[in-house]
């Protein structure tokens, strides 16, 4: 005779062979089938997986070719927001030349994500960020297959633009564009090497065991990748 314990467990692994995630699709092509990777695809196919893995997980992928366009993007979602801040990754690494002065010109107030190694100074730094609501980054790879991209952290490129803000907006070049974990890897062989690599999926999300979805509750509740040019 099944225990309440065992009549409990039965009945989650029954179920695991025909539920769907909070928010999934039934007929995305990944719902019922195997994990299958590529080692290569075109540029525009990576595009289209990209995006549709990205928006399946309520993020927002916006394909844009120059500096203008994509200046005219993140004011637009900056004033969404009623938001004039923003803390960025450095010149180099958001890899748009002149984007930070370009915000700046139209009265952006750009914050640096470096904070001080002293604990006073690391409260006085982060109480100033407490209210900037969009963070800004460049990245270092996306993953066609699951909609996700690579941040790597490091001197100028500091963790807190992809954590603190609710709105976390990410720059990724097409040429960084990936079919796949695998084919990302092989092509960055020491990415591993860092502790501070994060592949970022979509907005954060957390559930229970009744599958009660919250998002935004442990980092940006609002994620947006606008692909560019670039190397």
């Amino acid at each position: 005779m099944e225990t309440s314990r065992e009549n409990f467990l039965n009945k989650i692994k029954n179920s695991l062979h025909h539920s769907l995630l909070p928010q999934a699709n039934a007929e995305h092509p990944g719902s019922f089938q195997g994990y299958r990777f590529q080692a290569d695809a075109p540029t525009d196919k990576l595009i289209e997986d990209f995006t549709r893995e990205l928006e399946t997980l309520s993020g927002h992928v916006h394909v844009l070719e120059d500096a203008e366009e994509i200046a005219g993007k993140i004011l637009e979602i900056l004033e969404s927001h009623q938001a004039s801040q923003i803390i960025a990754w450095d010149d180099a690494s958001i890899g748009v030349t002149g984007l930070r002065e370009a915000l700046t010109k139209t009265g952006i107030t750009i914050k640096e994500d470096e904070l001080s190694i002293d604990n006073a100074g690391r409260k006085t730094r982060l109480s100033e960020m407490d209210e900037v609501l969009v963070g800004l980054t460049g990245a270092h790879g996306g993953l066609a297959d699951t909609g996700a991209v690579a941040l790597i952290s490091g001197p100028g490129r500091g963790r807190l633009a992809s954590l603190l803000p609710p709105v976390h907006i990410a720059l990724l070049p097409k040429s960084r564009l990936y079919p796949s974990l695998p084919a990302f890897l092989s092509a960055h062989s020491t990415a591993t090497d860092n502790s501070n690599l994060v592949f970022i999926a979509g907005p954060s999300r957390t559930a229970d065991i009744e599958m009660t979805l919250s998002m935004g509750v442990h980092g940006p509740g609002e994620v947006h990748v606008i692909i560019v040019p670039g190397r």
